[in-house]
């Protein structure tokens, strides 16, 4: 008795775009990482700074409405010498109000960056044994490599679970609070005025985004076991730390290892907060005398001004972006 030959059969199976495929790596990444009830909190904690700065610039848009209900109030529980404040900052914000509302906002985005540092070193710690460690370690990334995927498809889908979930403490708080802030402002000319501020935080949380983002991909992929790459990221941290608080001694170029003093360096270039003090200082000769009082320096003069850095920083975090994604590529390529 004779085999049949095989015969061929046409798949009927649905066909799915190349994006979907990525999107695919996307989802499920995301649902791994964010599966875990602590990294659920830290998270309400950076999706909370979006509730409270927005609080935040509803209270200021009433103080600035002589006919708010909130000033009324004030007038009639502070007396006379409340009035007083409240008509004084009314008429400063009338004529400055880019010092005024804008500087106001930019100040708050620019403390932002505190908070946002400390909880992406936190939250990244928390998921980033399951990026690329964890295919690594369960044999996963044979089967995405087998797929109709490069490896470049694989990253990207890593890479946006990682941005995915920074943008929700760095992009997310500013934007969502700025549209929140100026919807309920007083007046629309809040959208002109606090645009810069916005645009400001945006290009400081983009940047921050993307380079934390390769760099905990490249720490991922050099783990050869999911609970290494916890390891690695926390010595990581304090390693680049150490090596940059030395540096400072010589004011050498090592100083920039640290990706969050890189970040923190652009973020004082791109906000100019010494700029902003001069003209507040210029526009309200008073504001020299408050901080005179409530600090040791005797004029706003002496408060050390930033030097304003962009070039060093920028470039510091685009060579640790290329490097990290070249590590990642390779881990990939030999996996």
């Amino acid at each position: 008795m004779s085999e049949s030959k095989p015969q061929y059969r046409r798949w009927k199976g649905k066909s799915v775009g190349l994006w979907k495929r990525r999107f695919a790596i996307s989802r499920y990444g995301l649902r791994l990482c964010l599966s875990g009830k602590i990294i659920k909190a830290f998270l309400f904690i950076g999706i909370g700074q979006a509730l409270f700065l927005s609080l935040i610039y509803v209270v200021f848009g009433q103080l600035l409405t002589p006919e708010s209900s909130l000033v009324n109030w004030i007038e009639k529980t502070g007396g006379e010498r409340a009035v007083t404040i409240i008509n004084g900052v009314t008429s400063w914000a009338l004529l400055y109000p880019e010092i005024c509302v804008d500087g106001f906002y930019r100040v708050s985005y620019f403390l932002m960056r505190f908070p946002a540092s400390l909880l992406s070193i936190v939250i990244v710690a928390l998921f980033i044994h399951k990026l690329i460690a964890h295919d690594l370690a369960s044999q996963a990334i044979v089967i995405y490599n087998s797929k109709a995927l490069t490896r470049w498809d694989y990253l990207a889908g890593k890479f946006t679970i990682v941005a995915t979930i920074l943008s929700l403490v760095w992009i997310f708080p500013i934007l969502s609070s700025w549209l929140i802030g100026n919807l309920l402002a007083p007046d629309w000319a809040f959208f002109a005025h606090t645009f810069p501020s916005l645009i400001r935080g945006l290009v400081v949380g983009i940047v921050a985004t993307l380079s934390l983002s390769s760099i905990a991909l490249a720490v991922s992929s050099l783990a050869k076991k999911t609970g290494t790459a916890i390891a690695f990221w926390i010595l990581g941290w304090i390693s680049l730390n150490l090596i940059s608080d030395l540096s400072r001694i010589s004011y050498s170029w090592f100083e920039y290892v640290n990706p969050l003093k890189s970040i923190n360096e652009l973020s004082e270039g791109v906000f100019k907060m010494d700029s902003l003090i001069t003209e507040a200082q210029n526009s309200l000769p008073f504001i020299d005398r408050v901080v005179a009082k409530a600090t040791s320096l005797q004029s706003l003069d002496q408060i050390p001004a930033s030097d304003g850095t962009l070039l060093a920083p920028l470039i510091a975090l685009t060579a640790m972006s290329a490097l990290s994604l070249f590590i990642v590529h390779r881990r990939i390529a030999v996996s």
